[in-house]
């Protein structure tokens, strides 16, 4: 695969990620909206959220085996497909039942778009280079935080929320569409192994299960702020929706420049450092941000620190992934999918509860006993190679 064809996979997985990240993140800035239309607390509708979460905790550990059997792209493909019909489906929702039905359905999409993205990273790039190449996969996916937070949040406020969530819907079927047509992955060695014995390499492996126990706690704090983000600004600060998801872009603008800096970071020094550093370095700073009671412009400077530091640990703990078990790539990265599934589940519920009960100092302590678990997992049980003995890339 020459350099051309590898920027143009990267574009397409960059868009078709996009998609999946702006599916699940469109709740975010609407949560108000759907709680007042549907009657209900912020918390409640919070479970919009958790619902797009949850089939991915089975719905990826079934499927991931098959992706080393028979190639990514049917995956890619068809998810996007499910993901996009079915967000936009849920624009039409009668009730909030209905609501969290459609958005199950989606997740079921959505939930093995992920594994197979990383895994097709994986395939067609180096050890040294691909931190550097899930930088930019995750650059192009944050966008879906700097720019579809804020016109979600925009676009509801003078619409409504409706029309936020199937815009979604229809960009998903387009990415499906766009990829049938023009994704062209490397050919790679297909798994011949049984689905047994991929599951095997893993749950017998110290290491891989102690990234993929970190990876579920960083995304566990991870997730349970960013599903309640913009509803921290409005209610800490007495914002609109449409200021407050404005101001949550802080959040994607800091991911964007730290999953940058974190992938050719961990290259030059190690991706395990830079995961167990910048897990725990950000959760100190949410506990801050959240107990400290700043004013409005020192909190979203705060936020866009902690959100740099947070992201500087996506490409690092994705590359760190792609290399545990290479032989079952897909399958481990899928297993690490479910976990991040159920850690979007566990977050929102979670995250509601804490909220409704007790406010945004409780949220920002339970983030910050979970970034520090994250840290302490991801640096006694996970082992790294040199960088040096890195395997020559796919063709």
């Amino acid at each position: 695969m020459n350099p051309g064809e590898r920027r143009r996979l990267l574009g397409l997985l960059g868009f078709l990620s996009f998609n999946a990240v702006y599916v699940g993140v469109v709740m975010a800035p609407v949560l108000t909206q759907i709680a007042g239309e549907f009657n209900i607390t912020t918390g409640t509708a919070g479970l919009v959220v958790a619902a797009y979460g949850a089939p991915g905790i089975v719905v990826a550990v079934l499927t991931g085996p098959y992706s080393d059997r028979f190639g990514r792209k049917r995956f890619l493909v068809t998810g996007s497909l499910i993901m996009g019909l079915f967000t936009l489906l849920s624009a039409f929702a009668t009730s909030f039942a209905v609501l969290v039905a459609m958005r199950i359905i989606a997740g079921i999409g959505g939930s093995v778009i992920f594994p197979n993205t990383t895994a097709t990273v994986g395939d067609n790039f180096s050890y040294r280079d691909r931190g550097s190449a899930m930088g930019t996969v995750i650059g192009l996916n944050t966008m879906a935080g700097v720019i579809g937070v804020p016109l979600a949040g925009v676009l509801a406020e003078a619409t409504s929320w409706r029309v936020s969530v199937g815009l979604v819907g229809v960009l998903s079927i387009a990415a499906a569409l766009l990829l049938l047509w023009k994704l062209r992955p490397a050919q790679t060695h297909l798994s011949e192994s049984a689905i047994r014995d991929m599951y095997r390499s893993i749950v017998t492996n110290r290491s891989a299960l102690g990234a993929i126990g970190s990876s579920f706690l960083g995304a566990l704090y991870w997730f349970t702020w960013a599903t309640y983000i913009v509803v921290f600004f409005e209610n800490m600060f007495r914002l609109s929706e449409g200021v407050a998801s404005i101001l949550a872009l802080t959040q994607g603008l800091g991911v964007l420049l730290g999953s940058q800096l974190g992938g050719r970071l961990g290259a030059r020094i190690g991706h395990k450092p830079i995961v167990a550093g910048s897990v725990l370095l950000s959760g100190t700073l949410l506990l801050l941000q959240t107990n400290l009671g700043l004013p409005l412009p020192a909190t979203a400077v705060l936020n866009v620190l902690l959100s740099a530091v947070i992201g500087a640990r996506f490409a690092s703990n994705t590359t760190l992934l792609t290399e545990q078990v290479p032989e079952a790539r897909g399958t481990l990265l899928a297993v690490s999918a479910s976990v991040t599934s159920a850690s979007i589940v566990v977050g929102a519920a979670v995250g509601g509860l804490l909220i409704d009960g007790s406010g945004f100092w409780a949220l920002g302590a339970f983030c910050f006993v979970s970034a520090l678990l994250a840290a302490l997992v991801v640096w006694i049980f996970v082992r790294e190679e040199p960088i040096d003995l890195e395997i020559a890339p796919a063709v």
